[in-house]
């Protein structure tokens, strides 16, 4: 693959394992068929390094040089309101159009909030810096694609938060990138119910209200979705269709990661760049002690590299 684009990661939360999985995978992806940039504090991945006992690579390294003592597994509000620097830094190397892609290592979203108030992910975040009204996660493995109606949203607020634009949309969104990003001319996708058993067929169900209107609009627009069904009843056999649109968060990652496992990661559907992220958090309990998996950070990064020349 040909060096043809420009990749910039950045270092999540500094207290968290998100320096390590970054040097780990740099280790075993030293390429990754573009040219990286590394964003964060430079103590914090020279101290990693040597935890690790890994020479520190030869990268491109933006340092943003916070004086403060950041301590693996323990948070703080300077390491949230670090978080979001290295996000800034990387968001300036994008309006200067000198990156086509990013690869977000794990935030902690309460220390963040405790520097910047109503702070909700990584993933609203670059939407706002990036003008962006409409986006999707959607989380990408060999094996399975999910995306989601809902992100950070309580289970009580689900019901609320589907609406038909929003449902209508993001069925649009996951087709869209299907058809651009993965290369397949005539994407099929289904969608799941909400409720048990897709609302058995009650009038007053959001099923009923809701998703199946739209559903019928969109094919007759072209779009091929399928549904709304049971979860449950879908993931129990095998798929035959390019995407599934889940209705809120543990109802998508669940299967999600019991198929992928290390093998896959999150694509942020709807931004001007591509932007991958680990299917993961910022695992506090586990950071420095040298034992966090970097697979998935692996699997995003090779992933925002084949996107990005595509």
């Amino acid at each position: 693959m040909s060096v043809t684009s420009r990749i910039a990661i950045t270092a999540g939360d500094p207290c968290g394992i998100g320096p390590e999985v970054v040097l780990k995978a740099l280790a075993d992806v030293p390429r990754a068929g573009a040219r990286l940039i590394v964003i964060g504090d430079r103590r914090v991945f020279e101290q990693t390094a040597r935890r690790l006992r890994m020479r520190f690579p030869s990268w491109e390294f933006v340092d943003v040089g916070h004086r403060q003592t950041f301590v693996p597994g323990r948070p703080s509000r300077a390491a949230g309101a670090a978080s979001l620097a290295y996000l800034d830094a990387a968001m300036a190397l994008w309006r200067a159009n000198q990156i086509q892609g990013l690869v977000t290592a794990p935030v902690t979203k309460w220390a963040i909030a405790r520097a910047v108030p109503g702070f909700v992910g990584q993933t609203e975040y670059l939407a706002r810096a990036m003008d962006r009204r409409s986006v999707l996660m959607m989380f990408v493995s060999d094996r399975l694609r999910v995306a989601l109606l809902t992100r950070h949203v309580p289970l009580r607020r689900v019901a609320r938060a589907i609406t038909p634009r929003l449902v209508e949309a993001a069925v649009r969104l996951a087709a869209e990138a299907l058809r651009t990003q993965f290369h397949i001319p005539h994407p099929r996708l289904v969608l799941c119910g909400l409720n048990p058993h897709a609302g058995e067929g009650s009038p007053m169900s959001e099923e009923r209200r809701i998703m199946q209107p739209v559903l019928r609009k969109l094919r007759r627009a072209g779009i091929a979705c399928d549904g709304p069904f049971a979860a449950d009843g879908l993931f129990a056999q095998p798929l035959r269709y390019d995407a599934v649109v889940c209705a809120y968060h543990d109802q998508g990652l669940i299967p999600f990661k019991m198929a992928a496992r290390d093998r896959g990661c999150q694509l942020s559907i709807g931004l001007p760049i591509i932007r991958t992220s680990p299917g993961h958090g910022s695992a506090l309990d586990i950071a420095g002690r040298g034992i966090a998996n970097p697979g998935s950070m692996i699997y995003a990064l090779r992933l925002a590299a084949k996107l990005a020349i595509r």
